[in-house]
Order: structure tokens, then sequence, then C-alpha cells
């Protein structure tokens, strides 16, 4: 079973999207920390991911250092692959962190929201300073030394009308590979919002199409999330996230939940712990919460674009419904004005044979 950490509720930025409950700053200590990295091992035997979040784990970057070391050697003595990642919003990535992650060949999850207005915007400095000149300081280097970096950007309100902007410059300026955008669902989302994203979307779709057809090489979420969905038959309930059976995450007091969102928002997911490092996990829970995940999605069963979309992220659902299988109406709402955009990208790409596009989707 994978495991991610949640190592700290500190953080250096006040992003007003942030799902962690931030009533404190408290932190994981180095002995539940270490159990945790046990019970992970006593569970995995062939392969598995341990994953480091907050907050902004890199705040307890001392301690990540001493669990990656000692997770590799105990995974190494039982016979099995672990593989490191760590969700970072970037602001305290120096030297030793990148030595560190090229050592180790972390996969980095790195918060980056678009342009300099944007992603300031949303992401300011508990200090007061530029997140985002903090975050442009290291990133060529990350993209050279570490295992993989996946950038990831939210969409509020507030910066849709700059989506494609944002794209271009995350993407084309600044030379990013992986771009992941979502929406902040959890956002006082109103129809001219979303009407502009819609706006936002057509140009996106000529733009990708361009770069498509100049052979780059190049994944954005938005739409090829959706054209894989298609290529591989569709989702299915457990495909995005199968909580309670390959995923996990640990809380900073030992607790074991579904996943970060959980462990973000505790006191909501008191419902929801799979168990305690102390005594491991509840696996009548875990089955139960599995199940859950497992029902099929009722309200989307006339839905034609039914396992087009990420409907099937239990904890969005949570965070949004309280249910695990209850989609909330702004998610439809979006995907059904992407994935039309995306099935027009994909037929065309596919019509002409694109190099670029049969090699990253067949």
């Amino acid at each position: 079973m994978d495991m991610i950490l949640f190592l700290t509720r500190d953080c250096t930025l006040e992003c007003p999207y942030c799902y962690v409950e931030h009533k404190s700053d408290s932190s994981m200590s180095a002995e539940i920390a270490f159990k945790a990295v046990d019970l992970f091992i006593s569970e995995n035997s062939e392969k598995g991911k341990l994953s480091f979040f907050g907050g902004e784990p890199l705040l307890q970057f001392e301690l990540v250092k001493k669990l990656t070391k000692y997770a590799d050697e105990e995974a190494r003595k039982k016979g099995f692959d672990v593989n490191f990642s760590i969700a970072t919003n970037g602001t305290l990535v120096d030297d030793e962190v990148l030595g560190f992650f090229e050592e180790y060949s972390f996969r980095v999850e790195l918060s980056l929201d678009g342009n300099e207005r944007s992603h300031n915007m949303n992401r300011p400095m508990r200090n007061g300073g530029n997140s985002y000149q903090a975050v442009l300081k290291n990133l060529s280097q990350l993209q050279k030394r570490a295992g993989h970096v996946a950038v990831t950007g939210v969409i509020t309100p507030e910066t849709a009308p700059f989506i494609a902007e944002n794209s271009k410059h995350v993407v084309d300026e600044l030379g990013v590979k992986s771009y992941i955008m979502v929406a902040d669902y959890t956002a006082p989302w109103k129809e001219q919002h979303l009407s502009t994203v819609l706006d936002q979307l057509l140009i996106l779709e000529d733009w990708y199409l361009e770069k498509s057809r100049r052979g780059e090489s190049f994944y954005y979420s938005l739409f090829d999330v959706h054209i894989a969905a298609h290529v591989r038959g569709g989702f299915k309930p457990g495909d995005l996230c199968d909580v309670g059976r390959k995923i996990c995450a640990v809380g900073e007091d030992g607790r074991i939940f579904p996943c970060v969102r959980f462990a973000g928002k505790p006191l909501k997911a008191k419902n929801y712990v799979l168990g305690h490092v102390d005594t491991g996990f509840n696996w009548k829970k875990c089955s139960d919460i599995t199940a859950e995940n497992l029902k099929p999605r009722t309200q989307c069963s006339d839905c034609s674009l039914d396992g087009r979309c990420i409907t099937y992220c239990p904890c969005l659902n949570w965070d949004t419904t309280g249910s695990l299988s209850e989609v909330p109406g702004i998610l439809c709402a979006f995907e059904s004005m992407v994935i039309p955009i995306a099935d027009r990208i994909a037929r065309t790409l596919f019509k002409e044979k694109n190099p670029s596009f049969m090699k990253k989707h067949y």
C-alpha cells in the first residue's frame, strides 16, 4: 500500500484554497514518522511509494532525509523497490534539497499557479515575500536533478480569465513538460466564471493543436487525462484513487486516513480513520471505505460522459459533498466543458496521425 506522510500543518504560504486546517501548526514527531515507515515496509513486498506532504514538508527536511534513507535501506533488506515523492510549494528548495532529490530520484509535485500575478494572487507568502520568484529561482535545476517534476496549478474564479495565459507561461516560457491544472471546486463559482473558463479552454484547444503539430512533447492534464481515459476505455471506481486498499495517509498524530484531504481535516474525517501507526490497520474499516468508494456514481448513470470524468476521485467528492461517491455539481460543470474539447482535439490529431499525439496516447 502506498503511504503519504502528513508531516506538518505549518507552511511558508497562506493559500486561500488550501484544504489543510491551520488551526495549529503541529508537526509529526520522529517517533510517529518512523513507526509509519515501519508499517509501510511491513505492508509491501514488491514495490511501494512513500510520499511526503503538508503544509510544506520541506519545513521538516531533516526528518524527510532520515525517513527516506531509512525506508530505502529497509526496503532493500526486504527485497522490494520504494519510490519517493514530495508535494512542495518550492519556496524552500536549495542546493542541498536538489542534491537530495537527485540522490533518491524523487518525484516532485511542485505548485505553480501560472505567471507572477496569478501565482502571487493565490499563493502569498506568510512573510509578505514573492513566492513566484522563490519558485522560479530553482525551477530549472529541479527539472534537471529530480527524478521527475510535475507542476500543479490551481484555477480559481479570480484567475479564470488567465487560464490560457498561465498555461502558456508555464509550459512554453518556463519549459515545464508536465502541467497539471485543477480547479478549486470549493470556491464560489458563478455562471460568468464558467463562461470565462470555456472561452479560455477554446483558446487552449488551438494552442494544444499547434504544439502537437510542431512535434513538441508535453503533458497538459486538462485535456490529456480525458483523452487517456477514452483510449483506455474509461474510468471506473477505484481507478483514480483506490483508498483503503492501495493508498493511505498518516496524520501528524499517527492516525491513518484514506488520503491527505482527510488527514488535513481530521475533525471532519473522524469517521474515516483506518487505524493508527501504534496498532496498525483496521482492515474492517479499510474494507468498508473501499466498498464505499467502489459504489457506482448513480447520479452519473444517465450521463454520456460517465467514465470520462474525474468524478471517480473519492477524496474530492468527500471534501465537497461529504460522501466518497456523491459528485459535486461544479465538477460536472467543469467536466462537461473540458471533455468535448478534449475529444475534438483527439479526433483531429488522430485523423492526422500526428506523431506527437500518437506517441503520447497510443
